[in-house]
């Protein structure tokens, strides 16, 4: 007898490792194991029910053979609140119940059909003591009753099912985030682009309702007058910026039904802005239309130039049941609702520029030049590439020999100074210019202050003219403090090395280029700290894991496209844990930063890629490189780091590497991990035969492929 229970669990086991391989879809698994399990504990039917904070009800997951489907029109029981039922009662103990017969059980439980009988067994779903749902099983009453041995069978399983209903519980959130994403970019993008201001806000807003389902939108401009009290107008006025299947009267009554509640939301915007999306819930507004259908309003303050002077009103269809979509509808346009303020501020300051001209610039010429100046900044998210165009444009209105910005780079946690020539200088024009620089922020109250240990080296742009003799020496100067929010940054100078001295015009023409200049910048540096933090190893600052996997798939479907070699390089510093254990981990985080500052000087800049792989790993990709080409290029920078020497204290220490050099052109590579597999194999053969040397991986497959 023991034989035969052993072979029905065992029997069991494989037939639910039979269907976990027969699909990748793991809630057509969930619905096998279930029909599996009810076929195991010999029951008539099997559910299995998942928690909803939301609504704080048990919610139906999966059936198997559920008399309901068939015998009753209103089916199965698909929702019940935590605290009825047997499985609402198994849930809030967290314990599991056993009834070996439901006629006679005192448990008072909710049963949907007369026919409800027989034997129930309602076990707690859970995960790391996390309750997720409740698994219920049925026998009938001409069935044995369920028994505690049975609720031990029961265990064999229920980790496996709760394990598969929480990986599709995150996998469905991931994937709902990823098009959240998807969907924010695409309809923010419309923003960005180049039209009339007013046709992409009306695109945005159809766009927006399409991709949520929303009835009528629209954005409004908030005229917030005051009287003489120092109080608002009982009554908000607004202008109508673009609006999405509203018209005017319609939305004037939408208006004065929720004037109210949005003046309260005005006055609390400043709070609600700076909430995090997740904690935010959808307002409690409510409009109802002639016919006496009920929508459901949301109104988004939008926060520009750091006040709270426009609205996002949006109206849907009120449905009882839908406070969890409503939810994700509210955080969706509390996202965008970021991007069109951006946007609306980014309009003001190009209606402003325009309107003011007269004032901005003397001539025409002028104002055609800061125009140029202003689409060339909004074109790129490259901070260099700003600071080029800018000069370039900049000269047109001044006449310098030389112009210079001196910024604090937060990701490199230093000041940087870039110098655009109009000509050739010379190297003591260059040495005198930033010496001069250095002096005149130094008596800035800037935040950080600037010290020679913050200090970068110089770089100097290409002149934009050639002469015959670089300038020796410069004769007039002009400065002024960059400001980014209350903080002095940074400094631009002018230098002139003719006898004409700057003016008092040059003086508000470069004020106002300063402006400009700042706002694209600001949102470059962010860009460029951004991305950096995303893809970037903050100890060696070369590229990270999840970068270097990313680049080596597109660079191994190009190089499968096109018959091209890729090699791969994967390298290890010998005895690394010696370093640490014998001098400290400072140490070891010093060897770490050498050796990626040797990758980074050794490898060809745009085409490789060097990488920190894990730990003392690193990684260098070597795209249309034959076998030979990555051997001698491993062994050029495997001598350069044993040539080099840590310099800790009055300490020099060495470092050797051991390299694993693989080739799609020599190995058959299926996938990615083929040649990661065989690099890695050459590395350790590498480490294995003494280290500090080279090895290559000959061979034509990988053994396991």
């Amino acid at each position: 007898m023991n034989g035969q229970k052993l072979d029905t669990i065992l029997d069991f086991h494989a037939r639910l490792a039979e269907k976990a391989a027969e699909t990748k879809d793991l809630h057509k698994l969930v619905e096998s194991l279930i029909s599996e399990t009810v076929k195991y504990m010999n029951a008539a039917s099997g559910s299995i029910m998942v928690y909803d904070e939301q609504s704080n009800s048990l919610k139906l997951y999966v059936s198997s053979h559920h008399p309901a489907h068939k015998s009753q029109k209103s089916g199965l029981v698909a929702e019940i609140p935590v605290k009825e039922g047997i499985a609402g009662k198994v849930f809030e103990s967290g314990r599991p119940i056993v009834v070996e017969n439901a006629a006679e059980t005192n448990i008072k439980a909710k049963l949907r059909r007369k026919d409800d009988n027989g034997s129930f067994l309602s076990i707690p779903l859970k995960i790391s003591k996390k309750l997720i749902g409740v698994m219920n099983l049925n026998r009938s009453a001409s069935q044995a009753g369920f028994t505690t041995n049975d609720l031990t069978r029961l265990r064999a399983v229920d980790t496996i099912i709760a394990s598969l209903i929480e990986k599709e519980t995150l996998l469905d959130a991931l994937e709902e985030n990823r098009r959240e994403i998807a969907g924010l970019y695409e309809i923010s993008s419309i923003l960005s682009e180049a039209n009339d201001f007013t046709g992409r806000l009306e695109e945005f807003l159809k766009k927006l309702s399409s991709e949520l389902g929303l009835e009528r939108l629209a954005i409004l401009k908030i005229d917030r007058t005051l009287d003489h009290s120092g109080k608002s107008d009982k009554d908000i006025k607004f202008d109508i910026l673009a609006a999405h299947n509203l018209k005017p009267t319609l939305l004037q009554r939408m208006f004065r039904s929720v004037s109210a509640r949005m003046q309260m939301q005005l006055s609390q915007s400043h709070g609600m802005l700076s909430a995090e999306p997740e904690v935010l819930r959808p307002p409690t507004l409510s409009f109802e239309e002639k016919d006496g259908s009920i929508r459901e309003l949301f109104c988004i303050p939008l926060l520009v130039e750091g006040q709270p002077s426009h609205v996002l009103l949006v109206s849907r269809r009120y449905l009882d049941e839908d406070t969890k979509q409503a939810g994700k509808h509210y955080r969706f346009l509390y996202l965008v609702s970021q991007n069109l303020s951006m946007a609306i501020e980014r309009e003001n300051m190009l209606r402003l520029i325009s309107e003011d001209q007269d004032l901005l610039y003397r001539t025409n010429q002028r104002n055609l030049y800061f125009l140029d100046i202003s689409k060339d900044l909004t074109s790129t998210l490259d901070p260099y590439t700003i600071l080029q165009k800018a000069f370039n444009n900049f000269n047109k209105i001044i006449g310098f020999t030389t112009i210079s910005i001196l910024l604090f780079d937060d990701i490199e946690n230093s000041y940087r100074l870039i110098v655009q020539p109009d000509e050739a200088v010379s190297v003591g024009y260059q040495k005198k210019l930033t010496q001069q620089i250095f002096n005149l922020f130094s008596d800035f109250p800037a935040d950080p202050p600037l010290t020679q240990a913050n200090f970068s080296k110089p770089i100097f742009f290409k002149p934009q003219t050639h002469l015959s003799r670089p300038a020796p020496d410069y004769k007039h100067t002009l400065h002024l403090p960059i400001v980014i929010g209350d903080k002095v940054r940074g400094l631009i100078h002018l230098a002139r090395r003719t006898n004409e001295p700057f003016s008092t015009n040059d003086l508000d023409s470069t004020s106002q280029f300063t402006g400009i200049f700042i706002t694209s910048i600001k949102n470059a540096l962010i860009h460029k700290r951004t991305e950096k933090l995303a893809f970037t190893d903050p100890l060696t600052e070369l590229f990270n894991h999840r970068y270097f996997q990313e680049t080596l798939s597109h660079e191994f479907t190009r190089a499968k496209r096109y018959n091209k070699p890729l090699s791969l390089m994967l390298i290890d510093i010998d005895f690394f844990k010696k370093f640490n254990d014998t001098y400290g981990h400072l140490v070891g985080d010093k060897v770490l930063r050498h050796v990626a500052t040797v990758f980074n000087k050794s490898v060809r800049e745009q085409i490789d890629t060097v990488a920190r792989y894990g730990g003392e790993e690193f990684a260098v990709i070597l795209p249309e490189t034959s076998i030979e080409g990555a051997t001698r290029f491993a062994e050029r920078i495997r001598a350069a780091v044993e040539e080099s020497r840590v310099i800790d204290e009055d300490r020099k220490l060495s470092v050797t590497l051991s390299i694993g050099v693989a080739c799609t052109k020599i190995t058959n590579c299926e996938k990615p991990s083929d040649l990661i597999e065989a690099s890695d194999i050459a590395l350790y053969k590498a480490k294995d035969t003494g280290r500090n040397r080279v090895t290559t991986f000959k061979e034509s497959r990988l053994k396991n492929a």
